[in-house]
């Protein structure tokens, strides 16, 4: 009686012609029998010459996988890249206005819907308007604004509100758009912002995302997410508090900034300002002992060491040998995103909400 159990399960003997047979055919196998054990005095499983290979299933969807997100990255820094170009000079284009908008242009740009380079757009009384900036985001005016397109090109962006309120949405790298006011620059910096001016300067930045940079005529601020400064006549802009701010810490605030930070360290007007803070008003504080370092010799400093503990701890001692290594420290832990990270804010990079942004831009119009 012959022994088959070879064929059932493996365990008996093999026969000398199954085994040759196993041989010939083994390259065409089901890949699970090429892991079985091989039959006692086999040698191990090689495929027969020429026999073609079959790939894992999962190094073909390894492949396809690293394949289609080689065309998703290259796509996307296609599209980064078109929306950054922009020919010198080439018009800005309205997107939408209502009520009493001129555009002081020569020819029919304001008939076509666009603003030339050096043309200047006014909103009357309960008018508005909104425009596209170039190819990297939007702003809107509110009524009785004025703003002049002074310079765009790739890479540099420039207009002035002379008077009147804005908000812009820009997602580009940062500096690429700024907006000239009486006394100095708003610079973005990849972010959304709102700004209210009037002739002579005074006027106050919001920051809804990302961060702005101030530049006047006397000092150089930044504002982060969820923050706002005062605009004043002559370039001078005060120092950025959080939206929600009480009223006592900003009334110290104001009264700081209005000596130019020449204050005691352990004064009463630090006290009240400390008195009053609260672990949102860190971006306050440090920007007062970045601005002003000699009152980093009073209580402002431990505040801030409790506030925004950073590792290691920065000492008075440490403070006093490298200012700048404790000042980026604190900067460091700051809860908001970087500043230079714009990719990060790509939410600023999607249309903008109609309704929403024309609620911002009326509540800070006339």
């Amino acid at each position: 009686m012959s022994d088959d159990r070879y064929l059932w399960d493996r365990s008996g003997p093999a026969d000398p012609e199954v085994a040759r047979l196993e041989r010939l055919l083994r390259g065409y196998a089901f890949r699970d029998a090429a892991r079985r054990a091989p039959a006692p005095g086999l040698a191990p499983a090689r495929p027969a010459p020429g026999a073609p290979r079959r790939r894992r299933p999962r190094r073909r969807f390894a492949i396809a996988a690293a394949a289609a997100l080689a065309l998703c990255v290259l796509g996307v820094r296609a599209w980064v890249e078109q929306r950054l170009q922009w020919t010198p000079g080439q018009p800005w284009q309205v997107l939408a206005q209502h009520g009493d908008v001129r555009i002081d242009a020569p020819g029919d740009a304001a008939v076509r819907g666009l603003l030339p380079a050096s043309a200047t757009l006014r909103t009357g009384d309960g008018a508005g308007a909104r425009l596209r900036v170039a190819g990297i985001g939007e702003l809107a005016l509110g009524e009785g604004s004025r703003l002049r397109l002074e310079e765009t090109r790739t890479g540099r962006h420039r207009v002035r509100l002379e008077q009147g309120a804005l908000w812009a949405r820009v997602w580009a790298p940062p500096g690429q758009f700024g907006v000239r006011i009486p006394g100095g620059d708003v610079l973005d910096l990849g972010c959304e912002f709102l700004l209210r001016v009037d002739e002579a300067g005074n006027g106050t930045l919001s920051v809804l995302s990302g961060w702005v940079q101030v530049d006047g005529l006397r000092r150089e601020v930044l504002v982060p997410e969820g923050a706002q400064v005062p605009l004043r006549h002559g370039g001078a802009a005060g120092t950025p508090r959080a939206f929600g701010a009480g009223a006592a810490f900003v009334a110290a605030l104001d009264a700081i900034d209005a000596r130019g930070g020449a204050v005691d360290a352990d004064g009463a007007e630090v006290r009240r300002l400390l008195a009053a803070a609260r672990p949102e008003d860190a971006i306050s504080l440090l920007t007062l002992l970045r601005q002003h370092p000699q009152l980093g010799e009073g209580p402002l400093f431990d505040r801030l060491a409790t506030l925004l503990p950073a590792t290691p701890a920065p000492t008075r001692d440490a403070w006093r040998a490298d200012r700048g290594a404790v000042l980026n420290a604190w900067w460091n832990a700051l809860p908001y995103p970087r500043v230079k990270r714009w990719w990060m804010q790509w939410p600023d990079a999607l249309p903008a909400r109609g309704g929403k942004m024309a609620a911002w831009v009326r509540s800070q119009g006339g």
